[in-house]
């Protein structure tokens, strides 16, 4: 099973908001469009945003309640699309960005901590990818 890091409070408003958009410099590669993956919370905080940009009041609001953990994994999802910015998917999604539409995302209730992550998608080690089998079901023929 793949892995994808992302940097709070991002991973957070995957796992618990609304947030179903991911922005990245390049497309999904074909063979995962469709897989289940795991968010991992990386070991990092996104900037503060800029003055201008249009920061969703449901992530100011969400950050103060939502759990906020690092080198984390954090949530289930599945990666079923992927097109270019448009002008769409706001507010999540950036101009000049490749959006990763998430779906049928699942909080891990209790995050496996201690994890480092990778650029892009990375295979999940397997102890890793067992301690989330215990609190999230995942079909077994797609977690391998």
């Amino acid at each position: 099973m793949r892995a994808l890091t992302i940097r709070q409070p991002w991973a957070s408003a995957i796992a618990h908001g609304p947030k179903r958009t991911e922005n990245r410099s390049k497309p999904i590669p074909a063979k995962h469009v469709g897989s289940t993956i795991l968010i991992h919370a990386g070991a990092d905080e996104d900037r503060a945003p800029r003055p201008g940009d249009q920061v969703p009041r449901i992530l100011t609001d969400g950050m103060r309640t939502w759990p906020r953990h690092f080198r984390a994994i954090v949530a289930v999802a599945t990666l079923t699309n992927c097109h270019q910015d448009a002008g769409c998917c706001r507010p999540w999604g950036f101009p000049g960005t490749w959006h990763w539409q998430l779906d049928n995302v699942r909080a891990v209730p209790h995050p496996i901590l201690g994890v480092r992550g990778q650029l892009g998608l990375w295979t999940v080690p397997d102890d890793v990818l067992a301690a989330v089998h215990r609190q999230v079901y995942i079909p077994e023929e797609i977690s391998r």
